[in-house]
């Protein structure tokens, strides 16, 4: 392939890279065009300039464009530079969010990992200076305090590889303005998310409310500007792991939803939106930013895999505070699996029951008594009638027919059917509805919904199989169930697991099937 003058083809990876330099794991977006390897370069220092380069120390980074697997550094920090406000300009910046993604072609898939941003480490700087016991996302501010931001980047990827996992590779660092990155999800067109529960706080000033207002009711809708970062944001009921968890979240589902038709033109307000958002270490250069963008293009249609950072404790009490603790054997184990792991959802049909003789009785009594034993054996049981009656009279509201689970998981406790209004990325009404159950205190929501938009964004990037005569929908992490869907009487209907995947593949299912019709 001549790189010298991109065709139509790459264009488009060319705007799927620009998103991912806005937040690797994004993944998103497509435009047809042919541009000149001068336009190209325009846009990589619109992308990276030169201002906003992390200035890593020797051997830190690895840059390689081989083909082969590449692993990126991304940090989401609070640093607000560009703020009219001279305190938050001047304020010590925090990494929130400490991510690492995985291109690697070798396994045809895309790898997540998270480290908790409460994790116990000791962190040493350039200087000499040593803090014990820190949590890992100190190394950004302690870095910053001693020599700018850029030196934060550079202990908090120093502490990482020291600390965490030695030995690890790193090909590029990103570090990502939470507000810049909303800033290019609005140039986007926003993005469609799956609310899994009512998101609420009103800050009076106390101690308990000393967090962001937020009011975001359950279901899928569009987030936008403010409500997409405070949602990204929110930690006022979570624990460390089911933020990341929805972080992580809100990335796979901006990952589908970049509509090729809608972006053309927008280029030039994308690359300047993505250049104030980040900073990395990748250079301005049309040639390297072909080959990232051959990269990230080829991940656009391959499984996005989250890895889950091995612990021993994620609420260890020490000095007052809360802690995430591991080891280095968890830790090797968990890098282990981010590298070279290669999980997929396999194919979980039902196997049919052994034949057999049985009389006429047992015959009609068997199946049933089976069923009930085979969903207690999944932890299942029937919903309340309490809940259905509740989702009865909400169907009233929905001109459609309305699917209701029969069975739940044992803890599960159900909070809310929430009717409402629905406006696709045409900004056509569609109806819809939600159910939630609450799997535990901390995080733990599924929900189960039915819209008559038959093609969100959820569902552009999944596989099918065939159940029971009905045809299913799924979108998989890696070896874990997220959504699974299906279309009825011309209306989509699917079960989203809970942020931390606490459902298992077979209680998916068997959820799933077990919805019927209520009027």
């Amino acid at each position: 392939m001549d790189d010298e003058r991109p065709p139509s083809l790459w264009w488009g990876m060319w705007k799927r890279f620009l998103l991912a330099a806005v937040l690797i794991a994004a993944l998103s977006g497509a435009a047809t065009a042919t541009v000149a390897l001068n336009e190209v370069s325009s846009i990589a220092h619109e992308v990276f300039p030169e201002i906003a380069k992390i200035k890593a120390p020797k051997g830190l980074i690895q840059l390689k464009y081989d083909g082969g697997p590449q692993t990126f550094l991304v940090l989401g920090s609070d640093r607000r530079s560009g703020s009219k406000n001279s305190e938050e300009r001047n304020a010590t910046p925090h990494s929130d969010t400490i991510l690492l993604v995985r291109f690697d072609p070798e396994h045809g898939q895309t790898s997540v990992m998270s480290i908790p941003r409460d994790l116990m480490v000791n962190i040493k700087t350039r200087k000499g200076a040593l803090y014990t016991n820190e949590k890992i996302n100190a190394a950004y501010t302690i870095g910053s305090k001693e020599g700018g931001t850029n030196a934060g980047t550079v202990l908090a990827a120093e502490t990482i590889k020291r600390e965490v996992f030695p030995g690890l590779e790193l090909n590029g660092i990103v570090d990502v303005n939470f507000a810049g990155f909303i800033k290019v999800v609005d140039t986007l067109g926003c993005a469609y998310v799956n609310v899994d529960h009512h998101y609420f706080n009103v800050n009076v000033g106390s101690i308990e409310t000393d967090y962001t207002s937020i009011n975001l009711e359950p279901g899928y809708q569009k987030l936008c500007y403010e409500n997409a970062l405070d949602y990204v944001r929110y930690r006022h009921t979570d624990s460390d792991f089911v933020r990341v968890a929805r972080q992580q979240d809100f990335l796979r589902a901006l990952r589908q939803q970049i509509n090729p038709a809608d972006k053309l033109g927008q280029i030039e307000n994308v690359a300047k939106a993505v250049g104030h958002a980040i900073r990395s270490n990748f250079p301005a250069s049309a040639e390297e930013l072909i080959l990232l963008a051959k990269l990230v293009a080829f991940s656009q249609e391959r499984p996005l895999r989250q890895v889950r950072f091995q612990t021993t404790n994620v609420n260890a009490s020490f000095n007052g505070g809360s802690y995430v603790t591991s080891t280095p054997e968890l830790e090797k184990a968990a890098l282990e699996n981010f590298l070279h792991g290669d999980e997929h959802a396999s194919p979980i049909a039902p196997k049919p029951h052994p034949s057999g003789h049985t009389s006429k009785k047992s015959h009609h009594h068997a199946p049933a008594l089976s069923a009930a034993a085979a969903a207690r054996a999944l932890n299942l049981f029937p919903t309340s009638s309490l809940g259905q009656s509740e989702a009865v009279k909400a169907a009233i509201q929905v001109p459609f027919r309305v699917l209701y689970p029969t069975l739940q998981t044992g803890a599960a406790e159900q909070q809310v059917l929430r009717p409402y209004g629905l406006k696709d990325e045409s900004g056509r009404s569609h109806h819809a509805y939600t159910v939630v159950w609450r799997q535990n205190l901390i995080g733990g929501y599924y929900d189960f919904e039915g819209t008559d938009w038959l093609n969100p964004p959820l569902f552009a990037h999944t596989r099918s199989e065939k159940i029971g005569g009905r045809e299913y929908k799924f979108v998989d992490d890696g070896a874990h169930i997220h959504v699974i869907g299906w279309v009825s009487g011309r209306v989509l209907y699917w079960l989203t697991n809970t942020l931390l995947e606490e459902l298992s593949n077979s209680q998916m299912l068997a959820i799933a099937r077990s919805a019927q019709g209520l009027h």
